[in-house]
């Protein structure tokens, strides 16, 4: 899956027909998002769904179900996409096959410049996946950071004040993904800015995970902890032995890839994600109930509002719910509020709650039975 954030008023326009990363209108190709090479390596083939768009809202399926490794975008020239972008994607293969595959290898660090050049030059790429009305609504990555690319292609590296990390992938539902998502950085305390100053991005290719952020406003300082103990791949400090002793499952997934585990070392300053992006319109009262917004842009649904003052005293819950596009969705209350855990059919989301460890509580009212679960916060 390929999540967009959304950038400030300079992103990529809809309908672009000019090279986004050196402005060229000749000869445009169809660059892909994956490199081709990877369906040659020995990965699973088996037709997937590709999907994409806001990270506030269900995933937009992009045709039907093909081979993994096929989605291309039409907005890089030939020039680009044959010269310094193939230059990354030789690296790329030469270095990461054995690490994609879970074989031992090594990343040297004349290599890790390139790689995570590659991994900045994936990320820009996916974002072009967004359709023209959501570039047109500013969704995707601002044009200027394809430019800055571009302007370092020489080097082989990524743009200054960019960060990346490697580690091992040993989950099974994010295999073959990008996931793009706007960040700040503020003083805590502070109000979120109307524009988010960088971006963090997460590549995963069989069972490697990188990780990385890109800050963007001028002056700001790239002071950032490693997360979940991944290793430091750029800039260069060492030769990286592979296979990686962090493992990134699943659940731990989640977090690190919604930008949520980036730790600045000042303690008074803070990087997170940007929630005009990132998050839901907030909930309101209504009655005895909670209206919330929903993934699906379009419904909104209603939960008992014992269970925000539950939230409050730090008990917190779990409850299947909904909408009138005949989604369900798996919603989960935390001390921020109520989050979407999961979406999809009923039945699919009906296993998932059934599953759930918890004591289960019913609620009723002059609305009729409410049913949810108490969690265990970490």
């Amino acid at each position: 899956m390929i999540s967009n954030g959304k950038p400030d008023s300079n992103g990529v326009p809809g309908g672009a027909r000019f090279c986004v990363f050196c402005g060229s209108t000749d000869g445009l190709t169809r660059e892909h998002v994956f490199g081709d090479w990877l369906s040659r390596i020995g990965l699973d083939l088996a037709p997937v769904v590709y999907r994409a768009g806001p990270l506030n809202r269900i995933g937009r399926d992009l045709g039907v179900a093909r081979e993994p490794f096929r989605q291309t975008v039409r907005d890089v020239c030939g020039r680009c996409n044959g010269g310094w972008m193939s230059r990354l994607e030789n690296v790329a293969k030469t270095v990461l096959t054995p690490l994609i595959l879970g074989d031992s290898g090594f990343i040297e660090p004349p290599e890790q410049g390139a790689i995570a050049a590659w991994v900045q030059k994936t990320a820009l790429v996916a974002m072009l996946v967004s359709t023209e009305d959501e570039r047109a609504h500013g969704y995707g990555l601002p044009l200027s950071e394809y430019r800055e690319m571009y302007a370092h292609r020489e080097a082989l590296e990524p743009v200054p004040a960019t960060k990346i990390w490697i580690g091992r992938y040993n989950g099974q539902v994010h295999r073959n993904s990008v996931r793009v998502v706007p960040q700040v950085v503020i003083q805590r305390g502070s109000r979120d800015p109307d524009v988010p100053q960088g971006y963090a991005m997460t590549v995963v290719l069989g069972e490697l995970l990188l990780h990385g952020v890109r800050i963007t406003a001028p002056g700001l300082q790239l002071n950032l902890s490693t997360p979940h103990d991944l290793q430091d791949l750029w800039p260069a400090n060492g030769r990286i032995s592979w296979p990686a002793d962090t493992h990134v499952d699943d659940a731990s997934f989640l977090g690190l890839s919604k930008g949520k585990e980036l730790r600045m070392t000042d303690p008074h300053v803070e990087i997170h994600p940007w929630k005009v992006a990132t998050d839901l319109a907030d909930s309101k009262a209504v009655g005895s109930m909670v209206e919330l917004p929903v993934i699906c842009g379009k419904h909104v649904v209603y939960y008992p509002s014992i269970l925000v003052e539950e939230a409050i005293r730090g008990r917190f819950y779990v409850f299947m719910i909904s909408c009138g596009c005949g989604k369900a969705y798996l919603v989960q209350t935390e001390d921020d509020g109520a989050h979407c855990k999961a979406a999809g059919t009923p039945e699919s989301i009906d296993e998932l709650y059934e599953v759930l460890p918890g004591e289960e509580y019913l609620h009723k009212d002059e609305y009729g039975s409410f049913f949810y679960k108490a969690i265990n916060m970490p």
